[in-house]
């Protein structure tokens, strides 16, 4: 599960879409068999009105003249059923929006490691980590645990600490969530409130967060090398071409009976098509958390020395990263699609992404969708406004959030949601399933 998982990503497809066309591939190789999978779809040419019409390579040769093996269908069976039941419950609700609505961001976690009891002004500072300090005063989704190398601790810790080898105490660690299986650190260093500001924040991060917050589809963060060149033709390229989709793309009629469950709720005058680039210097020191972040979202990112580019989405979502060549109008077109597209899976870890760490109070900012505050910027007005891009520097000043305009509040506890929910255990019992063989 967890390689397939890896394939779609390399791959920059959504999972679900990468499932139906692994199916695909292998029953087409295996027709001698006779097996006939269980929600396998067949693949179409791609095109930019269809979310689902991605091209994926196809797996070559191996399969064909070897003998079937019954647990490998069994298994592939149960996945195309998972499939089928997936796609049964499409909404109409494009992802990003669903995104934003109904998946909360993955907490990260902060580890201060220290020996013996920490100073009043250590303490304090760990306390700026937890949600009575600044951490939680800022709504970031993160987590801190402290842990006395005087005392018994876990090997995990142990491995942590000695894989870090800090050279003073205390020492600050910031891992990604777990649910991103990501080994990497964010965030390595003394524990000083340098430190604990530029791992909850920065000038870029809250720049991301104004725009998703203001009704933007996506934000495409653009990582820069340091090349004017590079970067500027890289910069001219996404901006001509997300113009250009914003003019072709439709949005997916809404299906009212996603409204009438709480799948979706329109804000005033309709849902608004919006894409804008976000400029992001590799080696601005107020952006070096961010840098490494991003860099450390996939396992082949830090060794690359192209220009980068991250669709963000929903509650701060990296999508994954395009760089160098791979930075072009079909990869743009395919994902930027894919955003706008159906959201034909529900199930928020069954989709491509990394939640990235941000300073966001995403429950306000829906509670005062709901609220009818007449003080709030309008929405369709706000989307309909020129794409713009901004270079962000250390200079950079950070910018007040505006909220957004009415939603209406889902309601909770309908048959649907009830059956999302058994879907949802169904799902998961399949993959535990899957592990275990």
């Amino acid at each position: 599960m967890n390689r397939i998982r890896n394939d779609a990503v390399e791959a920059g497809v959504p999972l679900g879409v990468f499932f139906s066309h692994r199916l695909n591939t292998d029953e087409t190789q295996m027709g001698q068999s006779g097996v006939q999978y269980a929600g396998a779809l067949s693949a179409a040419p791609a095109s930019i009105a269809d979310p689902c019409s991605i091209r994926v390579p196809s797996v070559a040769g191996g399969l064909a003249s070897a003998p079937p093996n019954p647990a490998r269908l069994l298994r592939l069976a149960v996945l195309g059923t998972m499939l089928s039941a997936v796609s049964l419950w499409a909404c109409s609700v494009p992802v990003f929006r669903y995104a934003l609505e109904h998946w909360p961001p993955d907490s990260y976690q902060a580890i201060v490691f220290h020996r013996g009891p920490l100073t009043a002004p250590q303490q304090t500072l760990a306390t700026e980590l937890g949600r009575d300090g600044l951490a939680g005063r800022l709504r970031a989704n993160v987590s801190v645990q402290t842990v006395d190398l005087a005392q018994s601790t876990t090997p995990e810790m142990l491995e942590l600490w000695e894989r870090a080898a800090p050279a003073t105490l205390p020492w600050l660690i910031v891992r990604y969530p777990q649910a991103s299986r990501r080994p990497d650190n964010v965030v390595s260093a003394p524990l000083t409130a340098e430190a604990l500001q530029q791992s909850l924040d920065s000038p870029a991060r809250t720049e991301l967060f104004r725009r998703l917050a203001r009704g933007d589809s996506a934000v495409w963060v653009l990582m820069e090398i340091g090349n004017p060149k590079r970067d500027d033709e890289t910069t001219t390229l996404v901006e001509t071409r997300l113009a250009y989709l914003a003019t072709v793309l439709k949005l997916p009629a809404t299906d009212p009976q996603d409204v009438a469950t709480g799948l979706f709720s329109p804000p005033e005058g309709g849902l608004k098509l919006a894409f804008s680039l976000l400029r992001v210097s590799r080696s601005d020191p107020a952006e070096a958390t961010f840098v490494r972040m991003l860099l450390g979202s996939e396992s082949d990112l830090a060794g690359i020395q192209e220009p980068m580019l991250f669709p963000v989405f929903g509650r701060g979502r990296a999508l994954y990263a395009l760089a160098g060549k791979g930075i072009s109008h079909e990869t743009l077109d395919e994902a930027a699609t894919f955003l706008i597209g159906k959201c034909s899976c529900q199930v928020k870890e069954l989709n491509p992404g990394v939640d990235l760490l941000l300073a966001a109070d995403w429950d306000k900012l829906m509670k005062s969708q709901s609220s009818g505050d007449q003080g709030l910027p309008n929405l369709p007005a706000l989307a309909e406004a020129a794409p713009e891009t901004v270079r962000i520097s250390g200079s950079a000043e950070e910018s007040a959030v505006p909220a957004n305009p009415q939603r209406l509040q889902p309601r909770s506890g309908s048959f649907w949601f009830t059956a999302t929910l058994a879907l949802a255990g169904f799902i998961a019992a399949g993959l535990l399933w899957l592990r275990r063989k």
